[in-house]
């Protein structure tokens, strides 16, 4: 592998987040010819959809990382031997026949299971269900709704639960898919006049477990769809699992009918992990890549990580990453020096100051940002503000919702997620961001 793809893979999975990561980037591998350096792929869609969605990224991270490469280039295999990409949200289905029920498997990730998961006050009661929803499927917690922040372990939950209940005899038929897809399957369905097959093939599965769900919100006839599959899996005695952002009353756009059905099972919340937790979180994850983690060392990485399960984990592989190539003893000195420039500072900006540089930045006004006028040339500074106010401060949730004209702490949730999202696919959003924080930072000196 090329070593300026090497180093610069700790610094992708930052940008574009586990799940997009592992299923786009991951599989790639990189070679160098005369032009620059050649990403090689396994099939032409492969190509196109990194192409499309992630190479502009790639591009800017790899020349900030070393000037001298000329040309980054996505090329379908010769040989054929790069590995075929599968969405960790795929589809997990058993066979026609319902006399065969060994399902065929899709992409769940192999470590996410329940004896990785670190239990403590945060998550307790959530990893509680899910063990008892994997145990007894379709008889208790059914629904099982699980929601909470991004990068909290509600994905890694899922997959534990999944993985679980396929090592149980008699194996389960499984779908386990994120709302998008979903949706996606649905479209492709009606346009080709193939509805008995894809409710055929929902209906029938044993269990159900559909992942950020609060994307069905304000789609009428995706949740019309959803809505009498839910109904067939429950009177049949099915398990349906779902997962959120938020708790289904704070789902703007939801159906009264689909939000009912929700919350008429078990509804489990996941919240930020203690100190305590983290600390055990980053040394196990430490571990599994075969490094003995100083006790020291993992508690600076708790201290110099941002408040996510996620954050933590991509701190931890740009430190292993730092240290495997330049051959530097994996310390606290070395989390420390490979941390600092990317922490919060000790003395953070007010909330107010972050809402005058964001003002300022889009030539709006403080009432602006904090009324309810729905404008794109409003909404997005809006977001933001609320992203910054989040990241670059300790101001709560709810909180933000006060100081942004008394809005839910979910439509905060929201904001943040999204530019989260923004930040991980667009470059120019990212860099509009890092922008933005350099100039917060520099008012405290």
């Amino acid at each position: 592998m090329d070593a300026e793809w090497f180093e610069a893979l700790p610094l992708l999975r930052q940008k574009f987040g586990d799940r997009n990561f592992a299923t786009w980037i991951e599989p790639i591998r990189c070679s160098r010819d005369e032009h620059g350096l050649r990403l090689e792929v396994s099939s032409r869609f492969f190509q196109e959809w990194v192409t499309r969605h992630f190479l502009p990224c790639i591009r800017q991270t790899l020349r900030a990382a070393n000037g001298t490469i000329s040309d980054v280039r996505v090329v379908v295999a010769a040989n054929g031997e790069a590995p075929a990409p599968m969405p960790r949200a795929a589809v997990i289905m058993a066979p026609p026949s319902r006399a065969v029920r060994t399902p065929k498997i899709g992409r769940l990730v192999p470590e996410y299971t329940f004896d990785s998961f670190v239990v403590g006050p945060a998550n307790e009661v959530a990893c509680r269900a899910a063990r008892s929803v994997a145990e007894f499927p379709g008889r208790r917690f059914n629904p099982f709704f699980l929601w909470g922040g991004v990068g909290l372990g509600k994905t890694h939950l899922i997959n534990a639960l999944a993985h679980d209940l396929l090592a149980r005899p008699p194996r389960a038929r499984m779908a386990c898919l994120a709302a998008e897809a979903f949706m996606n399957s649905l479209i492709t369905s009606l346009r080709q006049d193939q509805m008995a097959a894809f409710r055929d093939r929902f209906r029938e599965v044993d269990v159900l477990i559909l992942d950020d769900v609060e994307f069905l919100a304000g789609k009428e006839r995706t949740q019309e769809e959803f809505f009498h599959t839910f109904n067939a899996l429950y009177a049949a005695g099915k398990q349906v699992v779902l997962t959120s952002d938020k708790p289904p009353h704070a789902i703007t756009g939801l159906e009264e009918r689909l939000r009912s059905r929700f919350e008429g099972g078990l509804i489990a919340d996941i919240h930020p992990p203690t100190h305590a937790m983290r600390v055990t979180i980053v040394t196990q994850k430490a571990a599994l890549q075969g490094i003995a983690l100083p006790a020291e060392a993992a508690f600076a990485l708790s201290q110099r990580s941002g408040p996510s399960v996620r954050e933590l984990e991509g701190a931890l592989t740009r430190v292993i990453a730092t240290a495997a190539l330049k051959g530097m003893l994996l310390d606290r000195d070395l989390v420390e020096r490979v941390l600092a420039p990317i922490t919060r500072p000790t003395s953070a900006p007010s909330a107010d100051a972050i809402l005058e540089v964001v003002g300022q930045r889009f030539r709006l006004s403080v009432a602006d940002l904090k009324s309810h006028r729905r404008a794109r040339t409003v909404a997005f500074p809006r977001q933001l503000a609320m992203y910054l106010v989040r990241t670059v401060t300790d101001v709560s949730f709810p909180s933000i919702g006060d100081l942004f004209g008394g809005r839910d702490h979910s439509t905060v949730m929201h904001a943040v997620r999204s530019i989260e999202a923004k930040r991980a696919q667009d470059p120019q959003t990212d860099a509009l961001v890092s922008t933005i924080e350099t100039e917060l930072r520099s008012q405290l000196h």
